[in-house]
């Protein structure tokens, strides 16, 4: 898991990492790079992406993410199966 800023301050992402309890890194995009590489055109977008940098879903706008909600995504998208994938259906 890893997020991507474009073009915020170090001190505000950090800011705002702490607040929201992120927990993964934060990668900073100044230069809008990562943003360019995948098309990102409006924020905030949440990417899937793949081991080999293919998308493989998205979600776009804000959102509040429920951690086990998200998890249960995340592993119906890779097609991974875990403890509990018959909840999340």
């Amino acid at each position: 898991m890893l997020s991507v800023d474009v073009g915020e301050e170090k001190t505000k992402v950090r800011r705002f990492a702490m607040d929201e309890g992120i927990s993964f890194p934060v990668l900073l995009d100044n230069e809008s790079i990562v943003a360019a590489l995948y098309g990102v055109r409006a924020h905030p977008v949440a990417y899937l992406i793949d081991t080999d940098g293919d998308l493989i879903g998205g979600a776009f706008g804000y959102r509040k993410w429920d951690p086990k909600k998200m998890e249960a995504l995340v592993r119906l998208l890779v097609r991974e199966p875990f403890e509990g994938a018959a909840e999340a259906r």
